[in-house]
């Protein structure tokens, strides 16, 4: 039997093709952006972790260290959020002293999606968390 030329033509073939395809690409380019983002702010989060103990580090009190984590997280951490904690120097510091600033990305007073950051859930399977906390670490100076 032969098959009649109407049936054999691909006229848009390729349109079927493109539609099969269009979601997975659109799924990769938002994950791509999504992922881009989220570690944009993780970055962000470090950077003031590391801030704050640079400037802990010299002595600084307590509410300075507090104003410019806050500052240097550019709205990542709230003003009001009480998620950062520091381990200052001593009063008369050794070589292997440091001033740690410390925040918990899952406490709750943060913005939902700084936790989110930290965990990976994949259907079928206990959510993964990467690391719960971000510090930044200064040696003391004297």
């Amino acid at each position: 039997m032969k098959i009649p030329p109407t049936l054999r033509r691909e006229d848009g073939a390729a349109a079927v093709e493109f539609a099969l395809i269009a979601g997975v690409l659109a799924m990769l380019i938002f994950g791509m952006l999504q992922f881009g983002l989220a570690f944009f702010q993780l970055q962000t989060m470090r950077a003031a972790t590391r801030e704050g103990a640079r400037l802990a580090a010299v002595s600084a009190p307590n509410s300075d260290v507090l104003a410019l984590v806050n500052s240097s997280s550019l709205g990542a951490i709230p003003a009001n959020a009480n998620v950062i904690s520091i381990s200052p120097c001593p009063a008369t510091p050794d070589l292997d002293d440091s001033a740690i600033v410390s925040i918990n990305t899952q406490d709750p007073d943060l913005p939902g999606n700084i936790s989110d950051i930290m965990s990976v859930d994949i259907p079928f399977v206990p959510t993964i968390n990467i690391n719960t906390t971000i510090h930044g670490e200064f040696r003391c100076e004297s």
